[in-house]
């Protein structure tokens, strides 16, 4: 089933009045690395008639000689499969044309096999600078088909683009975090504040300082650079990145999948606290504990979804106050929204996080910081509060469970700010921007 819903036509006729001045619509090459948003740009670009061709390391939707093994594994109960099984046979988007998809799927095993392995970020960046080298590798020997413009995202891009280039294609980057030296900056002092609770590998620093070249040869070879919020572009223009290539297109999501009609919270049971995503010091689950550590008495649940990526010691201390899921299918995480009264997300540096963007579409209000580049309305649809606040975390999280009526005002208000930020909407700015970029570079 795809997600972009019935309104895929209205795409269409934008894109029609957005076309090139030749009258065609521009031809786009898509080339990601994993299953970024289930494919959303993909997915957009050939519901809009400009999709070229779409290069992958994984996918199992029509076409694919991996889709009799995903038929086979809907047989068994999704329990009997190991989670990382069931991510990778989940990567399909119906949508999409099996000849106009190459998907790398060896390549796309052995990725997701050695990010399981990696003990430690130094490892993780290692895989990452591997096979993001090997996929433009395969890529390139694959060979580029005709088109307009490459639309590629940080970090597998500057092989592709240096192609581009010499065959006159518009060069399109995705800039999906802060760049990558902001990132390190803000990791480093958090390691310094807590170095207690992940592993501290000396050569991190050297590996990072590899990527980070990268990126910067990315920004060089790109004509256009989308940041999903303004958090990435003011971190791109401190960095001396021309204004000009820099375009702000938030994200969107499915929010019917998200929302669940539900009695609202009364005040009568604890309230209940989700975080989603990976359990690791970017992500501030520190903050969140040090909020909540002796003030819970049975006024709380809090439930955090995703991979842990911290010690031992801070699992355990983070199990005092909250239950840990572990890594869960993307299939899975509507019934931990459908569950919860508040989101609660005090990241350290994202990109736009897409979590956000399910919460309000889920109607719940968003407790997070400005560095997670969300579209939360401060005071209207939940809070955004200071990195490394603890104190006015809990002041907001307290605020809200001793009044019931202003969390039900922030729930309703939170759901239709996620209805601002739909597949259409997004669809729309995507769709426009890449249009109005291949104008201004014919």
């Amino acid at each position: 089933m795809s997600v972009l819903g019935p309104t895929a036509s209205l795409v269409g006729l934008y894109a029609e009045r957005t076309s090139n001045s030749s009258g065609q619509k521009p031809q786009v090459i898509v080339a990601q690395l994993g299953a970024r948003m289930h494919y959303a740009v993909p997915a957009i670009l050939q519901r809009a008639g400009m999709l070229s061709h779409f290069f992958t390391d994984f996918y199992v939707g029509q076409g694919s000689t991996i889709a009799p093994l995903a038929i086979c594994a809907d047989l068994f109960p999704s329990n009997l499969l190991p989670t990382g099984l069931k991510s990778l046979l989940g990567r399909r988007e119906e949508s999409l044309r099996g000849n106009k998809v190459t998907a790398f799927n060896t390549l796309g095993f052995r990725y997701s096999r050695e990010l399981h392995k990696a003990r430690n970020e130094a490892e993780r960046v290692r895989v990452y600078l591997k096979f993001e080298s090997l996929f433009c590798d395969s890529i390139l020997r694959h060979g580029l088909p005709e088109a307009d413009a490459i639309y590629a995202f940080q970090g597998a891009a500057a092989p592709l683009f240096q192609a581009g280039r010499k065959h006159r294609i518009i060069n399109i980057l995705e800039q999906i975090i802060a760049p990558i030296s902001i990132h390190n900056k803000l990791l480093k002092e958090e390691r310094n504040l807590w170095p207690e609770w992940e592993e501290n590998d000396l050569t991190c620093d050297h590996v990072s300082k590899l990527k980070e070249e990268c990126r910067n040869e990315e920004w060089e070879l790109a004509d256009a650079i989308l940041a999903g919020s303004s958090f990435v572009a003011q971190g791109l223009l401190s960095l001396q990145v021309a204004s000009e290539k820099i375009h702000v297109v938030p994200y969107g999501v499915e929010t019917g999948r998200f929302y669940h009609p539900c009695v609202p919270w009364d005040g009568r049971r604890p309230l209940r606290i989700l975080f989603v995503g990976n359990i690791e010091l970017r992500k501030g689950p520190q903050y969140l504990y040090h909020a909540l550590k002796g003030s819970n008495n049975g006024k709380f649940q809090v439930r955090m979804v995703g991979p842990v990526s911290v010690v031992e010691s801070a699992r355990r201390a983070l199990g005092q106050v909250a239950e840990l899921t572990g890594q869960v299918p993307r299939s899975e995480t509507s019934r931990h929204y459908a569950w919860a009264d508040l989101f609660v997300f005090p990241s350290i540096c994202e990109g736009s996080a897409a979590v956000t963007y399910e919460a309000l579409a889920a109607g719940l209000p968003v407790i997070t910081t400005p560095n997670a580049g969300s579209v939360v309305r401060d005071g209207i649809d939940g809070f955004i509060v200071p990195i490394r606040d603890a104190y006015s975390l809990a002041e907001k999280i307290a605020l809200l469970r001793e009044n019931p009526d202003l969390l039900a005002w922030m729930s309703d208000n939170a759901r239709q700010r996620g209805l601002e930020f739909n597949w259409d909407k997004y669809q729309e700015r995507l769709v426009q921007t890449i249009c109005s970029i291949c104008n201004d570079n014919y």
